[in-house]
């Protein structure tokens, strides 16, 4: 006998092990990605139940499983009804056809293949330059081309950060009010849109959560290596927000900064009230200085600028300048200077704006009126999100001041840069998370209050 097995095994067990092998292998075959995705997704479940109780844990994974499978679920039916007879592969958005192209271009170009020369010049166009890209040639330099992977690639970044987000919010303000942040992050019909799209908006939000929840760990102290390793996760999550959306680094370390500052004023009245008098006085002797009036309104100016152009764009515009900026004529070259009260009703109109476009009687289509639902939500998310951050920094002010601040800075780098509605709603996007934990946070204390203001009612009601 030539050959002596050293452990006997059943036929059926080498069936079942020859079948499962063979199925992972066609599997890998027609979608690497997809099996990448289906080994790291239990991960995610393991490390989103860590250290909950029995009930708590039910409803997270649930929220986490029904949101994974609601996901795959619109990639697959998108996949289905796509037309791949008239174009190479489906997109759900024009700006997903650019990034996949020019991730092709890329890899093309690395490999030393032929690249025509408008794909040559667009893969060095600092326009549209993202991390995103360059991630997605290095993936399919390994598996291959792969334009449906970035969907999952998404999925998983925009999990990742509401998980992180999840178990950092629930140690700062409490079980419920961070269970329902968590579902309305992961089913909120525009960051549902945003988390299996192609765009990078999933892997930004997803960076953003890290770097806060990195941040949160570093500061609340424990063993030392889990410190320093958090600190170089937010680093390094840092330099990665830095290749997605070079804006996003003043956000998250802007946001930090901010934090930091308000935290130590306000470590006593009497500091916190000098903090006020010296930046009031401090702030209103700079705005009548000549230099800081003319780099204020330079800046203001180039927003301005900036503004008219999203204005024009293609798209439904809305406008925050006065009327004399729209005229029918318009050249960067004689673009006309603002005014310093100008520049102030610019900038307030701005904040206005950010909050408040669409307006729900200037809906600019009647497909919009699907969103009409959501945009009055996100109104009572803003009132709830001011309540949130009354009652998180009575239960951890750091945490609330880093939210705030991330959510200011981030709201200050949007608001003065945008006229188009679209583009405002998706960058909007990059900030909602945030104010969902304020809001989550705010709405479980008013429905706290709202419940012992009615059982008080019914106790004097009803006297024993």
């Amino acid at each position: 006998m030539l050959f002596t097995p050293v452990i006997e095994l059943p036929r059926s067990t080498v069936a079942l092990a020859a079948a499962v092998g063979i199925a992972f292998g066609i599997a890998y075959t027609l979608s690497p990605t997809t099996v990448v995705f289906l080994l790291v997704a239990p991960w995610l479940f393991v490390w989103a139940q860590r250290g909950l109780g029995p009930r708590e844990r039910r409803w997270v994974l649930g929220a986490l499983g029904l949101a994974l499978l609601a996901r795959v679920a619109a990639v697959a039916v998108f996949f289905l009804l796509a037309d791949h007879f008239s174009q190479p592969y489906a997109v759900m958005n024009g700006d997903e056809r650019f990034i996949v192209g020019r991730s092709l271009w890329t890899l093309n170009l690395a490999l030393g293949r032929h690249v025509a020369l408008p794909d040559y010049v667009w893969v060095f166009s600092p326009y549209g330059r993202s991390g995103l890209i360059t991630a997605l040639a290095y993936w399919e330099l390994f598996v291959g081309p792969a334009p449906y992977g970035p969907h999952l690639f998404n999925i998983v970044m925009w999990l990742i950060g509401a998980t992180a987000l999840h178990r950092t919010v629930r140690r700062s303000f409490g079980k419920l009010p961070a269970l329902v942040g968590f579902a309305t992050v992961l089913f909120m019909p525009t960051l549902f849109f945003w988390s299996i799209s192609k765009l990078k908006e999933a892997p930004y939000v997803c960076l953003m959560a890290v770097t806060i929840a990195a941040t949160m760990t570093v500061i609340r102290g424990g063993p030392v290596f889990r410190r320093l390793g958090a600190a170089v996760i937010a680093a390094l999550a840092l330099m990665a927000i830095a290749s997605v959306r070079p804006v996003g680094v003043t956000v998250a370390v802007g946001g930090l900064a901010f934090a930091a500052g308000a935290w130590l004023v306000t470590r006593r009245a009497w500091l916190a009230t000098a903090a006020v008098v010296l930046l009031l006085a401090g702030g209103f002797w700079a705005l009548r200085q000549p230099p800081v009036q003319s780099r204020l309104l330079s800046e203001a100016n180039y927003a301005a600028v900036v503004h008219v152009g999203h204005v024009r764009s293609k798209g439904y515009s809305y406008k925050l300048l006065d009327r004399r900026f729209y005229g029918p004529i318009w050249n960067v070259a004689v673009f006309p200077v603002l005014e310093p009260a100008e520049a102030m009703r610019f900038a307030g109109r701005a904040v206005a704006g950010f909050v408040m476009v669409p307006l729900p009687w200037d809906i600019p289509s009647k497909p919009a009126l699907a969103l009409l639902p959501q945009q009055m939500a996100w109104y009572v998310m803003v009132g709830l999100g001011c309540v949130g951050m009354i009652a998180g920094w009575r239960r951890d002010a750091i945490f609330t001041l880093v939210l705030l601040g991330n959510i200011l800075i981030g709201t200050a780098t949007i608001a003065l840069f945008n006229g188009n509605v679209g583009t405002l709603s998706r960058l909007r996007d990059t900030v909602v998370p945030q104010v969902i934990w304020f809001s989550a946070l705010g709405g479980c204390v008013a429905l706290e209050w709202a419940a012992g203001h009615f059982m008080k009612g019914s106790t004097h009601a009803h006297p024993r």
